[in-house]
């Protein structure tokens, strides 16, 4: 007996299915002991026992019965024999009861069928063909039985009739062995078929508890808040850290429409991410982001124009961290500062020792009222000169940089820009020669914008090439100008030189402020010209070919380009 499992696997589901099998059976042959005693009272053909009989055959039922329920009450060892022993106990009366009413003829035979159905869905298979084989063999003792005439005594007083033909018999045996065991088949085919479906279905509920307990506690101890509305915008969940932000209990919220609490917050757009400033609870105004989504809930009569989905939307106190961000922006600040002062130091000290130096050799030939030597005299002025207008340069570029003019853009020549440049930059003896000074101007080519800040721009990039001469071969430097069209269409400005070139590693590096390779150098040309590029909606980029090895190229945009953002 221990290889039959019922459809659910524990002990006190069976009992309940046995307890069950028990009440059942005192109503169904309850129910059968009234029908025979209503053919008996109204004189039908039915072959039927007397009252004696038919009612001692049902004080027998209830008995065992009760007798079973106080057993498995008490307790018994192995649940799965009981319920066999009860499945066998209903066969055993159904055969009583078909014997009793006619054998063959009894209306009562399809009785059999319950019993093996039962032990099928409660006892799975075995429980569905032990019953089945026992109703087949008890229907063939009582065939066989009325074969031999050893039929009731009674039923020569009724419409009983003893079959002619013992055909007749084998068939019925037959047929209905054959049925007994389909449904026990059948039955137990469904029993396992609903125990696998139990089991997933246990299995899928038991998940979705974890999910639900995993959801509600990550709803709960997330540090974002978390708010969802529906397609009205009333709120119908608010989890801990909203509480926290908005400092609005959760009972005053659920049930409210989203705007009557927070006003500031407004759910349209298609921005990720929004700033506003938050009325609490406490009165007191926090700053904080939010953002908002759909979520996929369908709205009762969704109309999509007016907005009608559900939402979730969260929620961070930013208070802090823009309070940091302020911070570091300053931290940063003063670290330019310093990075700035330093460099001013560092540029002011040499062009100060050299007057310093030249100042003091004049005062030295101006002791004791003798008269300054011109020949000594002019070196030391020019040198001093020099280092002023050095000094005057280096100011001039942090004033550009750190405060940039406004533009005052216009159409301009940009041949005559170009040619004033290398004029003013480069001597007669370079750019006369054909060979290291080439000029390349699309023909009547004209330029969109501040044409004194581009000159600007031009000049460092020209003195930038004058700096960077090849030291083994002879200094050719190039600058081209064209128009030309990429998504929008511009002037572009090439400066180009066969200098050492810049390195790759360092071609981002070179357009930093404060970032030089030259120990003369601020660090601001190159950091100048890209903001200067930048601020006309342009941009610049770093090449180089076989010709020349650093190529500068600018690029301008037209008029309706530049206005783009």
């Amino acid at each position: 007996m221990n290889i039959i499992v019922p459809v659910n696997d524990t002990d006190k589901q069976l009992k309940r299915h046995i307890l069950s099998l028990i009440l059942v059976r005192v109503c169904l042959f309850t129910l059968l002991t009234g029908i025979i005693l209503f053919f008996h009272f109204h004189g039908t053909g039915i072959v039927h026992a007397n009252i004696f009989l038919t009612i001692t055959f049902l004080a027998g039922i209830v008995a065992f019965s009760v007798g079973s329920v106080f057993y498995i009450r008490k307790g018994t060892d192995s649940l799965r024999r009981f319920g066999v022993i009860q499945l066998l106990a209903d066969i055993s009366f159904t055969g009583l009861l078909v014997y009793g009413t006619g054998c063959s003829q009894s209306i009562f035979t399809p009785i059999f069928i319950l019993p093996v159905i039962t032990g099928g869905l409660i006892l799975y298979k075995i429980g569905g063909l032990i019953p089945a084989a026992a109703a087949t063999i008890v229907y063939g003792i009582v065939l066989t039985m009325e074969h031999f005439g050893l039929v009731p005594p009674y039923s020569e007083h009724t419409v009983y009739r003893p079959p002619d033909d013992p055909l007749v018999a084998t068939n019925l045996f037959a047929v209905y062995g054959i049925t007994f065991f389909v449904i026990a088949l059948l039955s137990s085919q469904l029993a396992g078929r609903l125990r696998r479906t139990e089991k997933e279905l246990s299995k899928t509920v038991l998940e979705f508890d974890r999910l639900s307990i995993l959801y509600k506690q990550i709803f709960d101890d997330i540090s974002t808040g978390i708010i969802t509305t529906d397609e009205h915008n009333i709120i119908t969940s608010y989890n801990n850290a909203a509480r926290r932000i908005t400092g609005f209990p959760e009972q005053e919220v659920l049930g409210t429409h989203f705007h009557t609490c927070f006003p500031g917050i407004i759910l349209a757009g298609d921005k990720e991410r929004n700033v506003c400033n938050l009325l609490r609870n406490d009165s007191t105004t926090i700053r904080v982001g939010y953002s908002f989504s759909r979520l996929g809930m369908p709205a009762v009569e969704q109309k999509e124009s007016d907005g009608a989905y559900w939402k979730v939307v969260t929620l961070q106190d930013i208070s802090k961290i823009e309070s940091m961000e302020r911070q570091v922006r300053e931290a940063e600040k003063m670290a330019a500062i310093g990075k700035l002062s330093a460099s001013i130091a560092h540029d002011f000290r040499n062009p100060l020792a050299a007057i310093s130096g030249s100042s003091q050799i004049l005062a030295m030939d101006n002791e004791g009222g003798q008269d300054i030597n011109g020949e000594t005299a002019k070196p030391l002025l020019n040198i001093i000169l020099r280092e002023c207008g050095r000094m005057a340069k280096t100011i001039t570029d942090f004033l550009q940089f750190s405060k940039p003019e406004e533009l005052d853009k216009q159409w301009f020549d940009l041949g005559r820009l170009v040619s004033e440049v290398i004029e003013e930059k480069i001597p007669a003896s370079e750019r006369n020669n054909p060979e290291q000074v080439i000029q390349n101007i699309q023909l009547h080519l004209t330029c969109w914008g501040d044409r004194q800040q581009i000159q600007t721009a031009l000049t460092h990039l020209v003195e930038n090439t004058r700096s960077n001469k090849n030291q083994t071969q002879q200094s050719k430097i190039a600058v081209n100008a064209f128009e030309t069209m990429l998504e929008h269409t511009y002037t572009c400005i090439e400066v180009c030189d066969n200098g050492p070139g810049i390195p790759e590693e360092i071609q981002e590096k070179v357009f930093n402020a404060f970032f030089s390779t030259r120990e003369d150098g601020t660090g601001l040309g190159l950091a100048i010209v890209k903001q200067l590029v930048e601020n006309h909606g342009g941009y610049i980029e770093v090449d180089k070919n076989r010709e020349y090895n650093c190529i500068m190229r600018l690029f301008f945009p037209y008029p309706l380009e530049a206005a783009t953002p």
